[in-house]
């Protein structure tokens, strides 16, 4: 029997509606556009299943680090450094020492004093102005410490560099060599003695030498709050320091 191809798929033959086909060996092969939405759905949710079960295996991530163990550890470091003190050669003494995070930030403290002598004639002249007479001339001493911070840089080098920032306080004032005065009254006698405010940002380049010491030459500079002591310079206790450490303890 023979099949009219046109009346099959005409709509005002009562046929199929005309859509994508064509004949092989006299049988009719169809394809509709139904399966074509279906396949692009099923697709598209297992391409977002797939990004879930990722997005799900990464931990989060933030700012101050992920969720790897910190590492810690401490250290402590005898330091010496040479600075100038009202126009003299002057050597501060001291420790440094914290706890270090991550091998990457130190918290701690630290702490120096003037272990040389600094003279300054224009406070001997103010003694003998109020009637003292010096034996012999009066010495400047100070000290002074507070809180250490100190970022590292490039830790896992062995010439790396780190930033140590001290904020704290400390104290000034004169060893005088001088008999008692003698209208001297106990209760309004005071010596000359002040604190001061002190901010030393610096620098250091450290070497390891091996895996429990540290080599550190750094390079630092003072800032203080005025110094009102009489005879004496107002930035007396401002100045560079150029200092030698050994780190020893577990980085």
């Amino acid at each position: 029997m023979a099949v009219d191809r046109n009346s099959i798929f005409s709509e005002g033959g009562g046929g199929i509606p005309a859509g994508p086909c064509h004949w092989v060996n006299n049988t009719i092969i169809m394809t509709f556009d139904l399966f074509r939405p279906v396949a692009l759905g099923a697709l598209f949710t297992l391409s977002a299943a797939l990004h879930a079960q990722t997005t799900e295996e990464q931990p989060m991530r933030t700012l101050f680090g992920s969720d790897h163990d910190l590492h810690s550890g401490g250290w402590g470091a005898p330091t010496a450094a040479y600075t100038r003190i009202m126009d003299q050669d002057a050597m501060l003494v001291g420790l440094r020492g914290g706890w270090i995070i991550d091998h990457r930030f130190t918290l701690g403290i630290a702490g120096y004093g003037l272990v040389t002598p600094v003279n300054n004639a224009n406070y001997d002249a103010h003694l003998i102005a109020d009637g003292l007479t010096p034996q012999q001339k009066s010495r400047f001493q100070t000290g002074y410490g507070g809180l250490l911070l100190e970022p590292i840089i490039a830790y896992r080098s062995p010439i790396h560099i780190s930033l140590p920032i001290l904020i704290g306080a400390g104290g000034c004032g004169y060893q005088t060599f001088t008999g008692l005065p003698q209208d001297f009254d106990p209760y309004s006698y005071h010596d000359d003695f002040q604190a001061f405010f002190v901010l030393e940002p610096g620098i250091d380049l450290e070497m390891n030498l091996v895996k429990l010491v540290k080599l550190g030459l750094g390079a630092s500079y003072r800032y203080t709050s005025d110094v009102t002591l009489p005879g004496t310079p107002k930035n007396a206790m401002e100045g560079f320091n150029a200092s030698l450490s050994i780190k020893v303890g577990v980085f």
